[in-house]
C-alpha cells in the first residue's frame, strides 16, 4: 500500500507538476517540489543510524514533508502532541525509545536511551493520546493501517468538488494527519496550513469567533475537519451573516457527540456536514456519512476496510487494527476491539451512537443517563463556554458551568433546559466555575475531552453543598 501511496505522489509530481501541494505562512510547495523534497529527505533519513524519529514541531509544510519521508524511508515516526505538558513529552521521549528529536528548527537532536521500548514489527507510527488518565499512551499502526483508512475514505467522499484542505488540529492528532493531510494528498489536493493564533485558537477550549470566521475567509478554505465546538463557531457565522455557506464542500466532524439540535441548525443551513466515526487504534476513521446520501443523527455506515459489531450494546471493530500498544506485547496483533462506546444501528445500517460506556450515570432512580447528550444541550447555549454533568445514585444530576462572561443567569438558562427534557435527566443543580477547564489543569484531554474523574475529584467539597439549584463561584 506504502507503493500505491508513493507512485500516487510521483504521478502528480508528473501530471500536475504546479498545482500547489502545501502550503503555510511561509512556503508553498507544489506536488513537483513536494515529491524532490520527500525524495531527498527520504535518502538523507535512510543514510542515518536512526530509527525511531520523534517530530517535535508546530504545524507546518516542513512537519508534513519529515512525516512523510520517515514513513516512506521505513523508519518510526513519533509525533509529539503541541498541546502535551512538558513532563508529558519528556514521558513520551522516554516511552518510545526514540534515537533522536526533530524540533521546529529542522535540527536533529540525537537522544540517549537507557532502555528499548517494545513495538510490534511494521510499526510505522506510534500515535501517542493522553486519553482520559492524562497518562500518554503510544498506539502503534503500520503504513498500512493509515492507508487503508485514506483509500476508504477516498472511496466514500472522493468525488466530492473539494480541492484546498484547511488544517485546524494539531498533526499530531492521527485523524487530521489521515483523514486530513494523507487524503488530500492522495486526491491531489492543496493542504494550507497555519499556527492556531492565526486562527484564533487558544488552547483546546478557547476560540475568537471573530478571528476564526476571518481566517476561515482567508485561507478560502473548503474541507474541514471539525469538532462540535468548531461547528457551533461556524454555524453561529453563518447565522450572523459572517461567513457564506457556499463556499464550502466539506465539513467532517467527529472527535465527540455532536447535539442533534447543532446538527439541524447546521443541515437548515445548507453546510455540508458529514459525521463521521473512529479511533487512533483503527487508523483513526470507522464510519462516515455518505455526501449523496447522508443520514442526521447518525455517524454513518462502517468503510469499506471496517467491520462494526454491536455486542452488549458496546461498539466493536475489526478489519484495520492496530498493530498493538507500545510496551504491551499483550495488546499486539488483536483481530477485534471492543471501543467503549455504546451504539447501534439504524434499519438503513447507519450506526447511531448512544455515548460511552464507562460515562454512563446510573441515578438514585436506576435510570441511565448519557451525560454527553445533556452537556451538548446546555453547550448550544451562548453564554456557556463550557459544561460537564455529573451525578450518581448519591448526587443529583449536577451542571459545573463556565459562562462566557460574569453575570450570566444560570437559573434560568437551566430551567430553560429541563422544559424540552424528561423528569430522569433533569439538571438539579448547578455550579457556576471562574477557572475553566484546561489541559494545562490537567481537565481536559489534549483533544479538549473532558477528563470527568479529574474535574470531579477537583470538585468534589462543593457538590453536595445544596441539593437545591445552588450557584459557587470559584
Amino acid at each position: 500500500m506504502l507503493e500505491l501511496f508513493v507512485q500516487r505522489l510521483r504521478d502528480y509530481a508528473e501530471t500536475q507538476p504546479n498545482h500547489h501541494a502545501l502550503a503555510d505562512e511561509s512556503i508553498t510547495l507544489t506536488y513537483s517540489q513536494l515529491w524532490e523534497r520527500v525524495q531527498q529527505l527520504t535518502a538523507t533519513i535512510r543514510q542515518a543510524p536512526y530509527q525511531r524519529i520523534a517530530l517535535d514541531m508546530e504545524n507546518s509544510v516542513n512537519w508534513v514533508v519529515y512525516d512523510l519521508a520517515i514513513v516512506l524511508s521505513e523508519r518510526v515516526c513519533i509525533p509529539i502532541p503541541p498541546f502535551f505538558t512538558p513532563q508529558q513529552r519528556l514521558d513520551v521521549l522516554r516511552d518510545c525509545g526514540a534515537d533522536v528529536v526533530i524540533s521546529a528548527n529542522g535540527k536533529m537532536q540525537p537522544l540517549s536511551q537507557t532502555t528499548s521500548a517494545e513495538l510490534p514489527t511494521g510499526t510505522a507510527k506510534i500515535t501517542y493520546t493522553s486519553g482520559s488518565t492524562g497518562i500518554p499512551k503510544g498506539v502503534c499502526l503500520s503504513a498500512a493501517n493509515m492507508l487503508k483508512t485514506v483509500f476508504a475514505l477516498a472511496e466514500r467522499i472522493g468525488h466530492v468538488n473539494t480541492k484546498r484542505h484547511l488544517v485546524l488540529m494539531p498533526l499530531a492528532v492521527l485523524l487530521e494527519n489521515v483523514a486530513g493531510v494523507y487524503l488530500s494528498l492522495w486526491l491531489g489536493h492543496e493542504v494550507v496550513l497555519t499556527s492556531p493564533e492565526n486562527l484564533g485558537i487558544t488552547g483546546s477550549s478557547s476560540l475568537d469567533l471573530s478571528s476564526f470566521s476571518v481566517a476561515l475567509k482567508r485561507y478560502k478554505a473548503q474541507s474541514l475537519i471539525l469538532t462540535p465546538a468548531l461547528l457551533a463557531a461556524i454555524v453561529h457565522n453563518v447565522e450572523n451573516n459572517q461567513l457564506d455557506a457556499t463556499d464550502f464542500k466539506l465539513f467532517a466532524v467527529g472527535g465527540a457527540r455532536l447535539p442533534e439540535p447543532l446538527e439541524q441548525r447546521a443541515y437548515a443551513l445548507q453546510l455540508p456536514l458529514l459525521q463521521g466515526y473512529g479511533l487512533s487504534e483503527f487508523g483513526s476513521v470507522v464510519t462516515f456519512n455518505s455526501p449523496i446520501n447522508p443520514a442526521p443523527g447518525t455517524v454513518g455506515k462502517p468503510l469499506a476496510h471496517a467491520k462494526v459489531e454491536i455486542k452488549e450494546n458496546e461498539v466493536w471493530v475489526s478489519g484495520n487494527c492496530m498493530l498493538g500498544y507500545l510496551n504491551q506485547p499483550q495488546t499486539w496483533y488483536p483481530e477485534a476491539l471492543p471501543t467503549g462506546d455504546l451504539g447501534q444501528f439504524d434499519a438503513c445500517g447507519n450506526l447511531q451512537l448512544l455515548g460511552r460506556k464507562k460515562n454512563t450515570i446510573v441515578t438514585a432512580y436506576g435510570r441511565n443517563v448519557d451525560p454527553e447528550w445533556l452537556e451538548g444541550l446546555i453547550a448550544l447555549e451562548p453564554e456557556i463556554s463550557q459544561v460537564v454533568v455529573l451525578g450518581d445514585e448519591q448526587l443529583p444530576l449536577t451542571a459545573l458551568l463556565v459562562p462566557h462572561q460574569d453575570g450570566m443567569d444560570a437559573a434560568k438558562l437551566i430551567e430553560r433546559i429541563n422544559r424540552d427534557l424528561p423528569d430522569y435527566a433533569k439538571i438539579h443543580q448547578f455550579k457556576l466555575l471562574s477557572t475553566p477547564f484546561t489541559v494545562a489543569n490537567e481537565q481536559l484531554t489534549g483533544t479538549g475531552r473532558l477528563r470527568r474523574d479529574v474535574i470531579r475529584a477537583h470538585y468534589e467539597p462543593i457538590l453536595f453543598v445544596n441539593a437545591m439549584p445552588h450557584e459557587v463561584i470559584l
